[in-house]
């Protein structure tokens, strides 16, 4: 096929005009995200300063607590708190470190968490923290430390509370891992909704059973760390309540029986 010079003249031109119009966005693309990863690594810089103090605070408040005789809190956590010892032992075998129950449990600034301290009583992880309460400090210390948590719902439930709650989500996200813990005998569907029940019938969940509980004046130490449900509406309890038996539920039926 014939074709005179000066079409392949202006075929050049157009082309190259075609590319410099594409480089541009492109180019102006680039320096936008240049700036905006220069201002992330800033916020890096200054996030790194605060969990640094946030984890500081942390440690001495766990000096502080050792000074004490370990309280109901961490009695609790240690020997009824479902999953603990799948995340000690998580830390120790995937992390290397030797850890244990913390002394300062039921501090806030763990969100409802069980603090996981390496042998000088420096916080490697946080087991089981409620999201509905990672702010203020709990946020500046958990931004920056392992969460491990019971099952992978919880870690979906955990992620989704941050993505819905964006100015309690940390930059680069919270650094979580699941250790899948299996619930002996458990046939109740514990749901999220709120118990409306006008005189509720409560059962508490704790560690791998079931246990009688009744609304209370004063939150128990069980309260703190576990969860309850009205019997027959199956809502989730938010008032203060205590358990009322140290036999499960299931070994009390079959007493009865």
């Amino acid at each position: 096929m014939w074709t005179a010079p000066q079409y392949i003249t202006a075929e050049t031109a157009r082309l190259e005009e075609e590319e410099q119009q594409r480089r541009v966005p492109e180019a102006r693309l680039a320096a936008l995200q240049r700036v905006k990863e220069k201002k992330r690594e800033e916020i890096r810089a200054r996030n790194q300063v605060t969990r640094a103090r946030a984890l500081a605070e942390a440690a001495a408040a766990e000096q502080a607590a050792r000074t004490q005789p370990p309280g109901r809190l961490w009695q609790v956590a240690r020997v009824f708190r479902r999953g603990v010892d799948q995340a000690l032992a998580l830390l120790a075998d995937e992390h290397g470190v030797t850890a244990t129950v913390g002394f300062s449990t039921g501090d806030p600034r763990y969100a409802d968490g069980v603090p996981l301290v390496d042998e000088h009583g420096v916080p490697a992880a946080v087991f089981d923290p409620d999201p509905g309460r990672v702010r203020g400090e709990a946020f500046l210390l958990l931004a920056g430390l392992l969460l491990i948590v019971p099952s992978k719902a919880d870690q979906r439930r955990f992620e989704n509370a941050s993505n819905i709650k964006k100015k309690h989500r940390p930059i680069d996200g919270n650094r979580t891992e699941c250790v899948e813990t299996a619930v002996a005998g458990a046939t109740r569907a514990w749901g999220s909704r709120s118990c409306t029940c006008a005189t509720p019938r409560l059962v508490a969940q704790i560690q791998n059973a079931e246990y009688p509980a009744e609304p209370s004046e004063q939150t128990g130490p069980a309260a703190t760390l576990f969860r309850a449900q009205g019997r027959t509406c199956g809502g989730r309890y938010e008032k203060p309540w205590r358990r009322t038996g140290s036999t499960p539920i299931d070994q009390t039926s079959s007493s009865e029986k």
